[in-house]
């Protein structure tokens, strides 16, 4: 069986490579554009543009490889089966199942080597591209403005466009939010405008010409002031802490390891029990001021009921802040044990789409290479909206972040599971056709009663 066991695994290697650079493709082109219009229209030199590339490889890396293994054991598989060598094996008594053990040890051994490349590689190439792209705004503020989208990395600003000119600094149809401190915001609308960069003051300019400016209190929605401009300058500075995001000491949630996610996840849940803890003290600090006994020889309180009245306006806004308080710290709790599950989620496709992939080719081998891409194609689909759907609601906090994270390979192993036993034991069921007819089964049996 050894022999056989190696040349199963020979089979596999070829088209995992290969699906690998045609995934990896893929994966590249929308980012190529991104580095293309950096270089062209943006101004950013090569070399920087090459290193944020590589450091960009490591998460299209970690999506790729689950996606190869699922065509390299849709392709191999399928070669097996249309070349009659599992019909030979079967006849030898080796069963379909027997002949796919050895390929899937070797997919459980490269999902260990995922999760240790998602805790240690994947991280720090993210932080490294994150950082490096912060530099290139910084030093290349005109890099961070791009057309017809709303932009918010300035602090208190959020700004429009419908053309940028980066080579001559020009911007046009440019409309304005800005927040001021102390005063109503204000909407600021230019046909046209300059943007200049400081590298002293580390400040940002936007000199706009022949627009207006809206003012509106936000009190008093009736008092509306309009007024016009030939040439309005706005300075913004501190871009080396705010425009790009995060400082260079920080990480985001993709940033963390497998050990810093659970340190964070205990810190945000120390943080829950002790706000939990205050509140329980709050309350009971009010019901004991409440029913506190009255010293005659001291100068008179106020009643039982005022008291009760104004401890109860006290303690709700301690504990309204404190709710607050949680429920911000829950929500980035619940975000950190997704990117949890993730570590560990996306690594083990690899293991599933294999489960998958080889039943699949081995039933299709009667439809051709073209049936085969089609069902892998789908199966992609469904993961892929697992994974998407389950983390968008994990975040909101709908499901458990397990349940989100781990419902497309529970969903794709049983269908793996099903297509295995067809295939091993040459089932005559056909898709999910059992299921329709025990529902029409049930059915019958229900009217008839």
């Amino acid at each position: 069986m050894k022999t056989l066991d190696r040349y199963i695994i020979k089979e596999l290697i070829p088209p995992f490579f290969c699906g690998l650079v045609v995934v990896m493709f893929v994966l590249l082109i929308d980012f190529i554009l991104d580095v293309l219009n950096l270089i062209i229209a943006k101004g950013v030199p090569v070399f920087v543009v090459g290193k944020l590339f590589s450091y960009s490889l490591a998460w299209m890396f970690s999506l790729a490889v689950p996606m190869a293994v699922l065509v390299s054991s849709l392709m191999a598989f399928g070669r097996l089966a249309g070349d009659k060598e599992l019909i030979a094996a079967k006849a030898l008594g080796i069963p379909f199942w027997r002949m796919m053990l050895p390929a899937g040890l070797t997919m459980m051994l490269l999902s260990v080597v995922m999760v240790i490349f998602g805790d240690l590689v994947l991280p720090e190439s993210n932080k490294h591209a994150r950082t490096l792209m912060v530099q290139i705004h910084k030093k290349k503020p005109l890099a961070a403005l791009y057309p017809r989208i709303f932009i918010s990395d300035f602090p208190n600003i959020i700004l429009y466009m419908d053309q940028v000119d980066d080579k001559a600094g020009k911007i046009f149809g440019v409309r304005m939010y800005e927040k001021r401190e102390g005063f109503s915001p204000r909407i600021i609308i230019a046909p046209e405008g300059e943007v200049k960069y400081d590298a002293q003051e580390d400040a940002i300019s936007f000199t706009l010409f022949n627009g207006e400016i809206h003012d509106i209190d936000t009190d008093d929605p009736s008092r509306y002031t309009r007024g016009q401009f030939e040439k309005q300058v706005i300075n913004i500075g501190n871009l080396g802490t705010q425009l790009g995001g995060e400082t260079s000491q920080q990480r985001g949630d993709r940033e963390f390891s497998i050990d810093m996610l659970k340190t964070q996840i205990g810190e945000y849940q120390s943080k829950i029990d002790s706000l939990h803890g205050l509140i329980c003290k709050a309350v009971e600090k009010a019901i004991d001021s409440v029913f506190a006994v009255r010293h005659y020889d001291k100068p008179p309180v106020a009643k039982p009921e005022r008291r009760a009245l104004l401890t109860q306006r006290k303690v709700s806004a301690y504990i309204a802040g404190f709710k607050t308080a949680i429920a911000d710290s829950a929500r980035r709790m619940k975000k950190l044990e997704v990117e949890l599950q993730k570590k560990y989620s996306l690594p083990l496709a690899c293991l599933v789409f294999f489960l998958i992939g080889a039943p699949v080719g081995a039933w299709a081998r009667r439809g051709g290479i073209g049936m085969a891409a089609g069902l892998s194609f789908g199966f992609f689909l469904i993961y892929w909206a697992f994974l998407i759907g389950g983390e968008e609601i994990a975040d909101r906090g709908l499901v458990s972040p397990t349940v989100g994270m781990w419902s497309g390979n529970v969903v794709m192993a049983i269908a793996g599971l099903l297509m295995l036993y067809r295939v091993t034991y040459e089932s005559r069921f056909a898709g999910f056709g059992w299921l329709s007819r025990f529902l029409v089964k049930r059915v019958r049996n229900q009217s008839e009663s």
